[in-house]
């Protein structure tokens, strides 16, 4: 009863104001204490999927739900949280139900249908969504590609229609970050939307990325080949990769950098050209006439019978009249000439003139330090090098090319720090919590200490004191008493004494004589008994070594 007293006494001692702040003050170590085992009792948790719709965040949820499996969603629900512990298992739990799908529907649609009662229109509806639910799933497992939607548009067939209308199909693609779908890409999908539904062809496929950008249009009939500045493009960046690949095998892949700019001729020429060649000529046909006319002139013989009979001359022999013959040859030669008829058609996209620039780091020395020293290459590697660089790109003196290939010490690349995600001051968000709430847990037990323990030891100690001052009072009596005690069997004739001593109570001095314990007849004060009965209560233990002490000498 004394000590509840005393601890009592104790807090009153304080004061409202000290006994204010130390109720503050073990309310907020409480409340620190509960937030400490909550969260070191909280499981970490990992990314189990991000970037997810509302559908799959939906259909992820249930699924984790139904096995049991404990998860957090983030506001937005696009990403999906669950102990470290359980991500493996979560995931394979997920594949096997088909989650997540990209919010699209596969074939699986048929799964938990029957045939019976269900009209051509449902049918018809279901195979388009399960069209467009796979064909998604297939641009999505593309390596840039993050979300694909796919939108079908199959027209019915008109009874009495004359004309047909033909299919036509969007897709909006959703790219990864820091990534770019090129021209080459972008065609493929369209051949692949054309080629898995019928009657659809790829003009006839619209593609927007998710700013709405037209990556491919609908009339355009598209090609791998892209546009002027795309084939440009192209073609440097193709060139620096030769140069880069091939200078690299002997200099090191990060010791080499190339860039090349090539001027092209994008003019569309068609040409048709007929050449003669004199020199090249061929018989075609021949033609020769050959003629000969023989006249002769009869004499001047009168008119007889003889002259008008034919042959008659003949017989009779006379030759004597004059002759004329004369002969005509005639040659007609048709030659062909060689001729050739050329047509030329340029395509677009020739090169013009090149020039190309690379720069090539030297080679480093380290000494017993540690030290590096930079040391440039020699003139003969430089010019194997500059014959390989012209022969990866087709270096023609006749264009006007130009190469230019420089030896230089390459800045050393600063790697950026990791990125440990939110960071403050350099150090990542857990650490910082953690160093927060130690430092925290340091200063509310430091708080407890100073304002709590040190008031309440201190009340202790000044209580203790003046009990310990009491007691030093009636020290004197007590060993007074104690000498009477021990002196009292000795003999019959000794006189004790009791020596005179303060009283503790209300500071009154019972200052009294030395008593003749003979001469007391029946009577002691009751101040005196009191006393004792005191001392003996304060002083158990010395009481009983007191009494041991007469019955051994007894």
């Amino acid at each position: 009863m004394a000590e509840n007293t005393s601890f009592t006494d104790t807090l009153k001692g304080l004061g409202p104001a000290r006994l204010g702040v130390m109720g503050v003050v073990i309310a907020m170590l409480v409340i620190f204490f509960i937030f400490i085992s909550l969260r070191v009792s909280e499981p970490n948790l990992s990314i189990l999927y991000r970037d997810l719709n509302n559908v799959d965040s939906s259909a992820v949820a249930g699924k984790l739900s139904e096995e049991g499996i404990n998860y957090q969603i983030s506001p937005d629900g696009a990403m999906v949280y669950v102990s470290e512990e359980d991500v493996g298992r979560a995931r394979m739990l997920l594949a096997q139900a088909g989650l997540p799908n990209g919010g699209s529907m596969g074939y699986e649609i048929f799964d938990d249908q029957s045939g019976f009662g269900t009209t051509t229109f449902v049918q018809n509806l279901n195979n388009k969504r399960a069209l467009e639910g796979e064909l998604a799933r297939t641009i999505m497992s593309l390596d840039k590609v993050d979300l694909a939607k796919v939108h079908i548009v199959l027209p019915q067939r008109e009874l009495f229609a004359r004309e047909s209308r033909e299919a036509t199909a969007s897709v909006t693609l959703k790219v990864l970050p820091s990534e770019r779908l090129s021209k080459q890409q972008i065609y493929g999908i369209q051949n692949l939307v054309a080629n898995a539904v019928p009657e659809l062809s790829a003009k006839k496929v619209t593609i927007l990325d998710s700013e709405a950008n037209l990556l491919a249009g609908g009339e355009d009939e598209g090609g791998p080949g892209g546009t002027a500045e795309e084939m440009r493009q192209n073609m440097e960046a193709r060139m620096a990769r030769a140069v880069e690949g091939l200078v690299g095998r002997v200099v090191g892949l990060d010791n080499v950098r190339a860039t090349v700019t090539a001027d092209l001729d994008f003019d569309r020429i068609s040409t048709n050209s007929e050449v003669y060649d004199p020199e090249g000529q061929v018989l075609r046909s021949s033609q020769i006439i050959e003629e000969a006319d023989t006249e002769r002139t009869p004499p001047s013989d009168g008119v007889t019978v003889n002259n008008n009979l034919p042959g008659l001359d003949a017989i009779s022999g006379d030759g004597n009249g004059p002759t004329s013959e004369s002969s005509r040859i005639e040659e007609l030669n048709n030659y062909e000439i060689s001729r050739t008829v050329q047509s030329t058609v340029r395509e677009s996209g020739e090169v013009k003139k090149l020039s190309v620039a690379v720069i090539v780091d030297g080679t480093y020395i380290t000494d017993a330090e540690g030290n590096k020293t930079y040391q440039p290459r020699s003139e003969e590697d430089m010019e194997k090098i500059e014959t390989l660089v012209r022969s990866a790109v087709g270096f023609d003196a006749t264009r006007g090319d130009l190469i230019e290939i420089v030896n230089l010490p390459f800045a050393e690349v600063e790697f950026p720090e990791e990125d440990l995600g939110d960071t403050v001051l350099g150090f990542s968000k857990d650490s910082v919590l953690e160093t927060v709430q130690m430092l925290t847990l340091g200063i509310m037990l430091l708080l407890v200490v100073l304002l709590v323990v040190k008031p309440i030891l201190s009340q202790l100690f000044q209580s203790m004191q003046k009990e310990d001052e009491e007691e030093g009072e009636v020290d004197p009596l007590l060993e007074a008493q104690q000498r009477a005690a021990l002196a009292a069997p000795m003999g019959d004739g000794e006189e004790i004494s009791i020596a005179a001593a303060r009283g503790a109570e209300g500071g009154e001095d019972e200052a009294e004589l030395m008593i003749d314990m003979q001469s007391v007849e029946g009577k002691v004060k009751a101040s005196t008994v009191k006393k004792v009965g005191e001392i003996v209560s304060n002083h158990p233990s010395e009481t009983v070594s007191v009494i041991r002490q007469w019955m051994t000498t007894e």
